[in-house]
């Protein structure tokens, strides 16, 4: 194997360990920034996620080889459903959803009860807190949620305020397990791993 390429996350169940060997870059990915703070983004071999801005799936089409489980993934931009249904093609486990992130209920008829066990959102919109609530009402209580906050897109103040004001919102919903700001990575950013209450 080539000597730069470097083993990213790794996936567990039981004792087996499965390491992948990939250029993941964290300055185009928040779940690989995140990784590379510290946080535990880990995935299990048949973890089922919902994926909430999914773009053209550069991120997904990384996280699709650390499951076996289905990656229900959400956009509503025409141009990047193209490319994410693209990859789609090649890649089994992923399953675009061509939609708002905010229209629960058509997700949750495609979901068809499935069981998610990761949520994860990437939306820089000014109601990205309210998308997230909203979408919680789709998962059980044991599932992880990952949540990236661009605080720029909530509010042009000063950015460590509005993540205060941001996490004091989220916890009147969630429990806060681990965060961060993703900086140097992606600047007015911060990470969140929660749990609903």
């Amino acid at each position: 194997m080539p000597n730069d390429e470097t083993p990213l996350l790794r996936c567990a169940e039981g004792n087996f360990i499965l390491k992948m060997y990939h250029k993941w870059i964290p300055e185009k990915s928040k779940w690989k920034a995140a990784y590379d703070k510290g946080l535990n983004v880990n995935l299990n071999l048949n973890d089922n996620v919902l994926y909430l801005g999914a773009s053209s799936g550069s991120t997904i089409s990384f996280i699709s080889k650390y499951t076996n489980g289905i990656i229900f993934s959400v956009e509503k931009s025409p141009k990047m459903i193209i490319q994410l249904i693209k990859k789609s093609i090649k890649i089994k486990n992923i399953f675009p959803l061509f939609c708002d992130a905010r229209n629960i209920d058509y997700i949750d008829s495609k979901l068809k009860n499935t069981k998610i066990n990761i949520l994860f959102q990437d939306i820089p919109s000014f109601d990205q807190v309210e998308i997230l609530i909203n979408a919680s009402k789709l998962i059980d209580n044991d599932c992880k949620i990952f949540f990236s906050l661009k605080t720029k897109s909530i509010s042009q103040v000063d950015s460590y305020d509005t993540y205060k004001l941001v996490k004091e919102k989220l916890t009147n919903f969630f429990e806060i397990i681990e965060e961060t700001s993703l900086e140097p990575y992606h600047k007015f950013h911060w990470f969140f791993i929660l749990k609903k209450k």
